[in-house]
């Protein structure tokens, strides 16, 4: 195992379930490819579109996060359904224990004693701007009430955790953003 990922408490879980579900290397990749939006709006109805979708990269971000945090794992996944690769069935996936576990997982890394979740703290995002159809937002530039995505996912690590990044990409289709997979890098 990964010296990281033991000073990293949440993240040899999340590890080992997104490897399970997106292949081997350092760069752990899991899509949070989902199904079709129910009735999910964006966390700010000004960054929202009808299907769930948001107008900017962050905006997508933004929904993801909030979602996560609140612990509504389903719509999250769901929200990225009209980005799914051909053949992948977004509901099956949505359905997976193994991707409910990694949201638990990355819901865990980031609601740490003293922070607010939304609605009553905020989920920013910041420094975002798209320069194509893909933009890759990292957790540096994501934070809730206040404190950075990065910093509280390694609240609790010792040791050398410099080369730890966890980032979030952002695909546009139709007009709208998506977060459509989240990279771990170790």
């Amino acid at each position: 195992m990964n010296p990281t990922l033991r000073r990293l408490p949440w993240a040899a879980g999340a590890f080992a379930l997104l490897l399970g579900l997106a292949g081997c290397g350092n760069e752990a990749k899991v899509a949070g490819q989902p199904e079709a939006a129910s009735s999910s709006a964006a966390a700010s109805t000004s960054a929202a579109v009808p299907d769930g979708g948001a107008k900017a990269p962050g905006g997508a971000v933004k929904t993801f996060v909030t979602k996560v945090l609140q612990g509504k794992y389903t719509e999250a996944c769901q929200d990225a359904a009209p980005v799914a690769p051909a053949g992948q069935d977004p509901a099956t996936l949505c359905a997976d224990p193994k991707m409910t576990k990694s949201l638990t997982t990355l819901h865990d890394a980031w609601a740490k004693p003293g922070v607010k979740l939304p609605p009553e703290g905020k989920v920013e995002v910041s420094g975002v701007t798209a320069t194509g159809d893909k933009v890759t937002v990292p957790d540096t530039a994501v934070t809730v009430d206040g404190k950075s995505l990065h910093d509280l996912e390694l609240i609790g690590s010792t040791g050398d955790v410099s080369s730890f990044k966890l980032s979030l990409e952002t695909t546009k289709k139709d007009g709208a953003w998506y977060v459509s997979d989240w990279n771990i890098d170790l």
